[in-house]
């Protein structure tokens, strides 16, 4: 790693303690702002007394509200990507975020409090949450301040490449300076997508090389955000690029003559100039990490609400020459190798020549296990590998790489499934089901892929109501 790339580690850690720091302190600040009012006004008017000293309960009930405050922040994802927020943004889902943690937090802790009239509850209201709003609005605005300084300042800057035609990248010239000046990009140099025999510096930027070499240089020059900029007869080159872009974690922008056919994959966002971002996770902070949070819940009920069946399960299956218990590798998020888990429905050699796929009246399926099958169960045991991290309950269902080479090499946009964990039950097997053959497999895919892009908690409600009917019915294999 470059001394460039750990200072901008350390800068990230850095402002992220003290995001934390400021947001503890504005917390315990409302917090006693609010205690200050209960006991000065609110308990006096109740019970009649002049005053009432403040207890021991007061760090208490301050340690656990500035806790609460942290998670919520974590939760929305506002302590990721301090270097490089839009403030604006950030200041609307603080408020958002504030909105809801004040509501719930009256109705946990202030609504039981005994109170003489109701105007102490808007009191109580107005101490908290104004309080809490005032200082963290304060705090991230100085902060933020900071940060655009040092950009300013060019003490903070991020490597970049352009990519695309030369004459279009010379036709937008004045617009990829505006935008590296507004986002603190440094030009490092440039990638040619048309002649690479064209051996001649672009607006000033030496010629780095073809698509190919991407990961060479983004290596050695610690890239971090490419500009793409592509005439319309070269879009079919923009598929593959953000493909191998995306697996390098890079930050992708794209003028907008690209927009025809990306159409509602991308969002619009202001950097100096109008570009489209091409923006890596389908689903925001709040809704991927709730539905983290969501999963870790419902595997920790499933496993222990079905341990009888589980159990009983395992027993059966033991009835046949062979492990309980079926692994083998799968790949994950972002192509990462781990164990499925499941009840094991074949005979104990049903591989022994290779991998083979399942078919209807597969001769290698255990009596025992055809049943465990048309119902699902032998899926049970995956509630483990979402419970671990390595699933979720609802993804697009993981393919050995041996398949998924194959896949690829036919279908490159496959890859985009790698951007989600995988699931114990997706869009592709409700709507489509198990597939057969490498054929079947990339007819799934498009719907996974559509799923993808519209991933939501409603949509993945949808997939579980669709899950639960085609269990019901016996629709498995």
């Amino acid at each position: 790693m470059s001394p460039r790339s750990e200072s901008l580690k350390r800068s990230q850690r850095r402002y992220t303690l003290a995001y934390i720091l400021a947001d503890f302190t504005a917390a315990c600040i409302a917090y006693t702002w609010l205690y200050d009012y209960r006991k000065s006004v609110v308990e006096p008017a109740r019970f009649g007394l002049e005053s009432l000293e403040w207890d021991a309960f007061y760090p208490i009930g301050m340690a656990i509200t500035a806790l609460l405050w942290l998670s919520t922040m974590a939760l929305v994802g506002l302590y990721q990507g301090l270097l490089r927020k839009s403030r604006l943004t950030e200041l609307r889902r603080l408020i958002q975020a504030l909105t809801v943690f004040v509501i719930a937090y009256f109705l946990l802790f202030i609504l039981d409090d005994y109170v003489k009239n109701y105007r102490a509850y808007w009191g109580s209201l107005q101490r908290f949450g104004g309080g809490l709003l005032l200082v963290s609005v304060a705090f991230r605005l100085a902060l933020g301040g900071h940060i655009r300084w040092r950009i300013a300042q060019k003490h903070l800057h991020f490597a970049t490449l352009v990519i695309g035609e030369k004459s279009i990248i010379e036709a937008h010239e004045a617009e990829v300076r505006k935008h590296a000046e507004a986002s603190g990009e440094v030009l490092a140099g440039w990638i040619s997508t048309s002649d690479p025999k064209e051996n001649a510096p672009c607006i000033g930027l030496p010629l780095l090389g073809t698509p190919k070499e991407i990961a060479y240089w983004a290596s050695r020059l610690n890239i971090e955000d490419v500009v793409i900029a592509l005439p319309p007869e070269q879009h079919h080159q923009l598929t593959p690029l953000l493909l191998d872009l995306e697996q390098l974690g890079l930050r992708i922008f794209m003028f907008p003559d690209t927009y025809g056919i990306l159409s509602g994959m991308v969002r619009l966002d202001e950097h100096g100039v109008p570009l489209l971002e091409w923006h890596h996770e389908p689903m925001d902070s709040w809704q991927r990490n709730s539905k983290r949070i969501a999963d870790i819940a419902i595997s920790a009920a499933a496993l222990l609400l079905l341990s009888p069946l589980l159990l009983l399960v395992a027993l059966l299956v033991a009835g046949s020459k062979g492990p309980i218990l079926f692994r083998q590798d799968r790949l994950g998020r972002e192509g990462k190798i781990f164990k499925i888990i499941k009840f094991r429905t074949m005979i104990a050699a049903a591989e022994a020549q290779g991998p083979q796929l399942s078919s209807t009246n597969d001769a290698r399926i255990t009596r025992i296990g055809s049943v465990l099958r048309k119902y699902r169960i032998d899926e049970l045991p995956q509630f483990w590998n979402v419970l671990v991290g390595d699933m979720s309950l609802v993804g697009p269902r993981p393919e050995r790489e041996f398949y998924a080479t194959q896949i690829i090499d036919r279908a490159p946009q496959y890859r985009h499934i790698y951007k989600v964990r995988p699931g114990i039950t997706s869009w592709g097997m409700v709507r489509y089901g198990y597939a057969s053959s490498v054929d079947e497999m990339i007819r799934r895919m498009e719907y996974d892929l559509l799923y993808i892009e519209n991933m939501s908690w409603h949509n993945d409600l949808k997939v579980l109501i669709y899950t639960a009917w085609t269990v019901l019915k016996g629709r498995g294999k």
